[in-house]
């Protein structure tokens, strides 16, 4: 099934739950003060990831704190979606 534009948009506008992953460890105080997340981190052999979880007003508020992330020197894993279907 084909999506069409205003599916799109609809599907994208407004608040959503997002899981965002960065190389290195984040400080969940520092975020909490910009955003209401959960922080959790996963040590591998040589690094940290960080997983941000929570909810996020809109796709502005979003690349926003991607902006943030990639200001502070965090490498961006992934950015996932959650929001339940």
């Amino acid at each position: 099934m084909e999506m069409k534009k205003n599916d799109i948009i609809k599907k994208y506008k407004g608040k959503a739950t997002y899981q965002i992953q960065v190389w290195g460890r984040v400080d969940p105080e520092f975020i909490q003060r910009h955003n209401n997340l959960s922080v959790t981190h996963t040590e591998t052999k040589d690094r940290t990831l960080s997983t941000l979880t929570g909810e996020i007003e809109d796709q502005e508020a979003l690349s926003g704190l991607i902006n943030m992330l990639i200001d502070h020197q965090y490498k961006v894993h992934s950015v996932m979606n959650i929001e339940a279907e």
